[in-house]
């Protein structure tokens, strides 16, 4: 479809004979919302001196053959026309870089810089040139006036390469002391946006606050420029995000804490929705790990946090999927403050869980004030207190015989010999001697859950085919970092041992970042993922029956793999428990050995029962990626 003449438009909009006369026809563009570009010649020089764009007779001659072929040519980008120009401007007695500007004021298309127009296309040919030959600046470079007016050409073009290379051409980073006036007047004129842009290709970033740049960047909905912003300017971080932190308020709304700043934005287009506390909070989050921000610098986001991981892990103890034993472990640990209890007791009262609400408003030693009126009136009944202390000891023994039913859940079928907790040095190099003779183990770990931060690697199982090794990685004085890289070249990284897991980029992840295991990722093909030869397997047809039920009609959890393949399930009631806790109970030691235990087990059954089993598994480990974006391995 062929352009449009906006030109011819406006002026057959005009009644006749009114085309000359300027005020009627000023009035009337006005009326039909029509915008006079202003002639970019005017005031772009230091001072707000005019720029002189008039070209010799030799120039216009030559600009006017030139328009009609790149017109003729431009769509099929010739490169006969770069060639052309260049040599034009070489050989014109004029310099070229102020030659090159005049042309690009009598483009037609100067005021709205494109990346396929003409005016781009003068200034891109004459910095590629400046970059080929240097000497074009001559002796003393660019003058301050020409350097000014290259800048008010293309201040607003939004072409961040454009920008860059005429920064290079025309020596802007000399003037900065000039411009910088000129980019607080953009501004003010609520182009962020564009400055930003120009403050860090200038290194202007010092010269502006985190209030001029970065929050107005966030209110706009310009996150990534934000952050490039402050990837720049490094002494902004810390308390922007500390602003930031300070606007998820516990009481008042996002919008409400920043009403009384948003006024010296007038001409920006402020989004509501990223002045909300979701949005918001999602930001500090982001933020503050990319920097390495702790709790204690967001301390807003983090009480939000921890306030709806206490509330979630109440739901989850309702729903019998954690042990009461677990559940208070972790409460006990990130109930940090006294605001934290008081809520997460207001939020068992109201979830009518009164007898847990008498537990912790005693345990938390909250104020006889806080009490929530419910469970004052439950407290004040007689023998209220002998009730509540029978009803957590019955849901205690309840959860004990959940956890330890023999005909539900899968259980241990070593004995207590073959589960080896490994936490000193000797106990280390023993395990290390054993597993070197192995060529199939089998791993799992287990990790504390950090609500504002990386969670922290507590356990590492690894399993053969008589012994369970349950490794404490918090053991940091016994085992030391030799330790690790041994165990890291001599299993890991040994191609003759296979190693099998369940969701292993996650494990992987947490491993490579929390040990010094130096783990060669790149070469995955010693590595077997459980979860990827599970829908391998769905694949089939008729899918493949095992010894409990069709793979096609199980889950994909491993879980579901331990029921079709054992006949039971795991019991994952003590999978979110306090980890880090020493020593650990010997429920969850249990739990941590069954884990590892299982994906032998799984194995050994889907070896036995499937006969192409070797060619799933083949296709499986030639198809690891530990590296791929999206798989989190650091």
């Amino acid at each position: 479809m062929a352009r449009k003449d906006h030109s011819h438009q406006m002026y057959n909009a005009i009644p006749g004979g009114m085309e000359s006369d300027e005020e009627e026809l000023e009035e009337l563009m006005q009326c039909l919302k029509i915008k006079r570009l202003a002639d970019i010649t005017t005031g772009a020089g230091i001072n707000g001196c005019n720029f002189d764009a008039t070209l010799d007779a030799e120039a216009e001659k030559f600009f006017k053959v030139f328009r009609e072929k790149w017109n003729m040519y431009s769509k099929r980008k010739s490169p006969h026309l770069r060639k052309e120009f260049g040599k034009a401007l070489m050989s014109h007695p004029e310099p070229a870089l102020l030659l090159a500007l005049k042309i690009f004021a009598n483009c037609p298309d100067s005021s709205n810089v494109k990346p396929k127009s003409l005016s781009h296309f003068v200034l891109d040919t004459v910095c590629k040139l400046h970059e080929d030959y240097p000497e074009l600046l001559g002796e003393k470079g660019c003058d301050p006036n020409t350097s000014m007016i290259a800048f008010n050409f293309v201040k607003m073009s939004g072409l961040l390469s454009l920008n860059n290379a005429v920064i290079q051409a025309y020596s802007l980073s000399h003037i900065r002391e000039l411009l910088l006036p000129k980019l607080r007047e953009l501004l003010e004129a609520g182009h962020v946006k564009e400055v930003t842009q120009w403050a860090i290709s200038l290194q202007l970033t010092h010269e502006f606050d985190m209030m001029d740049l970065a929050f107005p960047l966030i209110a706009v909905e310009k996150l990534p420029l934000a952050e490039e912003y402050l990837d720049h300017a490094t002494e902004q971080r810390l308390p922007f995000v500390k602003f930031l932190d300070s606007l998820l308020h516990k009481e008042k709304s996002v919008f409400e804490l920043c009403a009384h700043l948003l006024s010296r934005y007038k001409n920006l287009k402020i989004s509501d929705n990223v002045l909300s506390y979701r949005v918001m909070s999602k930001i500090v989050s982001r933020l503050a790990k990319k920097y390495g921000f702790d709790g204690a610098v967001t301390p807003n986001y983090k009480f939000t946090k921890t306030c709806s991981y206490l509330h979630y892990l109440y739901r989850e103890y309702e729903k019998s999927r954690i042990n009461l034993t677990s559940f208070r472990e972790l409460v006990s640990v990130h109930a940090y403050d006294y605001a934290l209890c008081k809520d997460f007791v207001s939020y068992l009262a109201a979830a009518q869980a009164h007898s847990e609400a008498i537990y912790w408003y005693r345990q938390f030693k909250l104020n006889p004030n806080d009490c929530p009126l419910e469970i004052k009136s439950q407290m004040s009944r007689n023998g209220s207190t002998e009730l509540t202390n029978r009803e957590s000891d019955a849901s205690d023994e309840a959860s004990h015989c959940v956890a330890s039913g023999c005909d539900m859940y899968l259980t241990m079928d070593l004995p207590d010999e073959c589960l080896n907790i490994v936490e000193t040095a000797a106990q280390f190099e023993r395990m290390l001697f054993h597993l070197q003779k192995e060529h199939i183990i089998y791993l799992d770990s287990e990790w504390m859950q950090n609500v504002c931060g990386d969670d922290q690697l507590c356990v590492l199982q690894i399993a053969t085919g008589h012994n369970v090794y349950l490794i404490d990685c918090l053991a940091r004085e016994n085992l030391r970092a030799e330790h690790w890289r041994s165990l890291g070249a001599n299993i890991f990284n040994n191609v003759n041992i296979l190693k099998v897991g369940f969701s292993m980029a996650s494990d992987l992840s947490v491993l490579q970042r929390s040990l010094p295991l130096q783990l060669r990722l790149q070469m995955p093909h010693h590595y077997l993922d459980l979860q990827n030869l599970w829908l391998e397997l769905k694949k089939h047809r008729s899918g493949v029956e095992l010894p409990y039920g069709n793979v096609n009609r199980a889950g994909d959890a491993l879980t579901d793999l331990s029921l079709v393949c054992l006949g039971k399930k795991l019991n994952k009631s003590n999978q979110c428990s306090n980890w880090a806790n020493r020593p650990l109970r010997r429920e969850q030691i249990l739990y941590a050995a069954i884990d590892a235990r299982c994906l032998l087990l799984i194995y050994n059954t889907l070896h036995a029962r499937v006969s192409f089993i070797n060619v799933a598994i083949e296709k499986c480990i030639a198809g690891n990626n530990f590296l791929r974006r999206g798989a989190n391995i650091k």
